[in-house]
Order: structure tokens, then C-alpha cells, then sequence
């Protein structure tokens, strides 16, 4: 059989070396997900226990992601990472070093690329001796949680987004934390000319207010560039801040005539490119939510949750391309999206269904737009690296906390929905330092084959 295969196929052996010769197109697979996650929501360490556990998976067959039929390990030739255009790689090894100093990863405050490339084994005969491999291949970027929540003002003006963002503020748990910044704008003398030094310490005033709230939990920040430093954009020369109503409804003010013109700036200089270049085309797309944040402060901050969910599924295209556009026009839309809670080792195994619940209540108002548009979706949940144990009772768990001390806590019921919640409730969130033993159990984290093998299924 070989030996006919070969003399039928020898006169495409030119042709063949000159495919080869062009990038091998027809022999790779590629999946281009986007990351979409708050600041705090865990994408450095997903990206980190992603990384670490596929590379063991390859190369050494550690018997991890059992359920990812899609990637038979058996199959698995061997798997190496590459840079995408000129985005720096993804800094593993400094990740990996501060697993092993006992500290969690930074978060991230640039962005980062890499592509993940899996050469798989072909096991059909014709397609053995044409393809000796096919390359699977995943691009991904990991960007700061500040910058998805800046993407929205891209299709406002700036009297409606300071509008808005005042309008926000002045409801709970934002107006706790918005009340020095408010009593800033009460001082100001709006009859006075922006000076650049008057609107540099409004801007300042107004940065302080976001430091604050993102310290407290709040996710609907913005601009949150503003609170990068490396962000690319100089808030401290071109930024700006909401105005009162009386001030952004007159569009001669001088106030509202420099920032918005500040505003402008800050669409055209920052957003336009970074969504072009960072925010590129996918076809695939995981939206990180840490459910702890807002359970750990109160029922206001998951509400506010879901709302900043449902803004950000107006910012990207999805759709379900055809083959043509997909293979041969290299057109890309969001066609799966998966919402996947973070950090999910820190409730009991007898409060996941409620957790689960609660992930759907909170991404309502997204998915209700992906439904609309008939976009897959699912959730899951996820933990990049399992730090804690089963108790001996069923609502319990062990860890070790940071005295060294293996100790056994407690749980009260997960809300299952944010309206389960009273208003002055909140739900104590553990706070485990990195374990000892942190290699093994971040090849033993929970859900990442389950959320691989629905990113990785073929319609139809």
C-alpha cells in the first residue's frame, strides 16, 4: 500500500515541497482566542498554569486534562511556543519563579503574546504520507483588565460618557468611594479658564477616586487606563474627567471644549489603536470572572458586575463565519464563548452548583446578547491551580495558611443568584498563600479540559 501511495503521488511532489515551502498553510490548525477578564479576575495565573500544564502534558505525558478528546495525548508530538508580531512573550519563567519564592504572579500591566504551536501525529494513511504533521495552532494575548472596560467609550462622545460615569457614581457601592472626588468638584470654579494645571489636579483628583474603588472591588472603572502608568497613554498631560451636567450640556464651555477635546484624543490616540492591534480578530473567546470579589464586598458589587459584563458584549464581532470567509478570506468572528469562573477551589465541592448559578445570574445580560445574536455559549468552572482539600464535612475545605498551619474551614451556603443576597451581606473570600507543593497541584487544577474541549469543537 505505501509503495503504491508513493508512485501515485510522486508527480504532486514538486508541488507539494512548494506548499511546504509556503509556511505549510494546509497543514495547521488555528485558533485565535481572546482573554477577556477584569483586572483581578486571574488571567495571569490561567495563562500560567495553561502554559505549564499543556508543556508537561507533551512532554513528559503527564496524565492531565483527562476529558480533552480533542487533543489526544497519544497523538502529541510535541508543543513549543512562538512570538506573535511584535508583542513580547508571555513572561513565564518570571511567573514561574514567583510560584516558587511562595508569591502569586503579578498582575498583568502590559500586554503580552504568544502562539502556542501542537504538532500532532497523523494516523490516516493518504494523509500521513502528504501531512506528516498538522500544527495546531493558539494565539493568544494576555492584556490588562483596565483596558476592556475603555472600550465602550469608543462609541461615545464625551458629554454622554461624563454624563454616565457621574450618573454611576452617584449610585451604590460607587458613591461610598466617589465622595472625596465629589466634593473635589463641588470646589472647582467652573467660571475660572482650564488651565493646564486646574485640569492636571481635577484629573488627579478624579485618578485618586479609581485607585480607591478598584482597591474596594468596584469593576466599572473608567477610563481604567488611567491607572496604568505604562498604559501609553499620558493622563497627566491630555486627561480628563466627568463634568457636571450643567457644565457638558453647554458644548461652548471652555471646560467642555478641553476635555473634549481630551477625550477625542484619547479615542483616537489609545483606544482605535489598541483595539486594532491588541484587541485583533478572534474566533474564539474566554470571558475570566472572579465571583469572589463581589461576593466578598456585597450584593451591589455583583449587580454592578453584571452590568459591566453586558456593556462589554456591545464591544466585540460575533458570529459564526462560514468555511470560505473562515479558511480562504481569513475573516474571523467570535462564534463560542466561554464564561468561566476563576478561583473555584475556594468554595466546597457541595456549594458548585450554586456557584455555577450564580456565574449564569451574573452574565445574564451578556449572554441574553450572545443568544440573540446565536452565538455558542457555556460555563464553567475553573481553577488554575487547586490550593486547597476536601474537609471532613461536606461543606468544608483544608489549606494551609500562611502560618504554615494545615487548618479545616467552614462554609456558609453560596448565594445561587445575586438577588439571594441581602443588601449588608457578604461572603468571607479565603485567601491561601501559594502552596508548597504548587507544581502538582497546578497540573491537577480543575476544568481546564472541559473548557478546552468546548473551545476546540467544530460546529456542525
Amino acid at each position: 500500500m505505501k509503495s503504491f501511495l508513493k508512485n501515485v503521488l510522486s508527480p504532486l511532489e514538486p508541488l507539494l515541497e512548494s506548499m511546504n515551502s509556503a509556511g505549510d498553510w494546509f497543514t495547521r490548525e488555528h485558533h485565535r482566542f481572546t482573554i477577556t477578564g477584569l483586572s483581578r479576575s486571574g488571567k495571569s495565573m490561567l495563562f500560567t498554569s495553561l502554559m505549564t500544564i499543556l508543556k508537561y502534558r507533551s512532554e513528559q505525558q503527564y496524565q492531565c486534562l483527562p476529558l480533552l478528546k480533542y487533543l489526544p495525548m497519544e497523538l502529541v508530538d510535541s508543543m513549543w511556543l512562538e512570538p506573535i508580531d511584535d508583542f513580547p512573550l508571555f513572561p513565564i519563567d518570571e511567573h514561574t519563579a514567583s510560584l516558587e519564592a511562595g508569591n502569586w504572579p503579578r498582575p498583568t500591566e502590559n500586554v503580552y503574546g504568544f502562539k502556542m504551536v501542537v504538532r500532532l501525529k497523523q494516523t490516516h494513511q493518504l494523509k500521513r504520507y502528504l501531512f506528516p504533521h498538522t500544527h495546531v495552532v493558539f494565539e493568544f494575548i494576555d492584556y490588562p483588565g483596565e483596558w476592556i472596560t475603555d472600550l465602550p467609550m469608543l462609541g461615545r462622545e464625551y458629554a454622554q460618557w461624563s454624563d454616565s460615569a457621574l450618573a454611576q457614581q452617584m449610585t451604590d457601592p460607587q458613591r461610598f468611594y466617589a465622595q472625596a472626588w465629589h466634593a473635589l468638584l463641588e470646589r472647582v470654579d467652573f467660571d475660572a479658564e482650564p488651565t493646564p494645571e486646574a485640569m492636571q489636579t481635577l484629573t488627579e483628583g478624579y485618578r485618586e477616586y479609581l485607585l480607591n474603588a478598584k482597591k474596594a472591588g468596584i469593576a466599572m472603572l473608567q477610563p481604567g487606563s488611567f491607572l496604568l502608568d505604562g498604559s501609553g497613554f499620558n493622563w497627566r498631560e491630555s486627561g480628563f474627567t466627568p463634568l457636571p451636567a450643567k457644565i457638558t450640556s453647554d458644548i461652548t464651555h471652555p471646560w467642555t471644549k478641553a476635555f473634549t477635546r481630551n477625550f477625542t484624543l484619547f479615542q483616537k490616540e489609545w483606544l482605535q489603536p489598541l483595539r486594532k492591534s491588541t484587541f485583533r480578530e478572534a474566533d474564539r473567546q474566554i470571558i475570566l470572572i472572579d465571583l469572589f470579589e463581589g461576593l466578598n464586598h456585597s450584593k451591589q458589587h455583583l449587580a454592578q458586575l453584571k452590568e459591566t459584563l453586558s456593556h462589554l458584549a456591545d464591544v466585540f464581532v460575533y458570529g459564526e463565519p462560514d468555511w470560505f470567509s473562515k479558511h480562504v478570506l481569513r475573516k474571523n468572528e467570535i462564534g463560542r464563548v466561554a464564561f468561566v469562573a476563576t478561583k473555584t477551589d475556594l468554595v466546597p465541592e457541595s456549594e458548585k452548583q450554586h456557584l455555577l448559578s450564580l456565574l449564569k445570574d451574573v452574565s445574564g445580560g451578556a449572554t441574553a446578547k450572545l443568544a440573540r445574536d446565536g452565538v455558542d455559549f457555556e460555563h464553567f468552572l475553573v481553577s488554575a491551580m487547586q490550593v486547597t482539600d476536601e474537609g471532613s464535612k461536606p461543606a468544608s475545605l483544608r489549606y494551609t495558611n500562611k502560618h504554615k498551619q494545615y487548618v479545616e474551614v467552614q462554609f456558609e451556603p453560596v448565594p445561587d443568584a445575586i438577588k439571594a443576597m441581602s443588601a449588608d451581606e457578604h461572603y468571607p473570600a479565603l485567601k491561601p498563600p501559594v502552596p508548597a507543593d504548587y507544581l502538582p497541584r497546578m497540573l491537577n487544577g480543575r476544568g481546564l479540559d472541559k473548557l478546552l474541549q468546548f473551545l476546540l469543537h467544530r460546529n456542525g
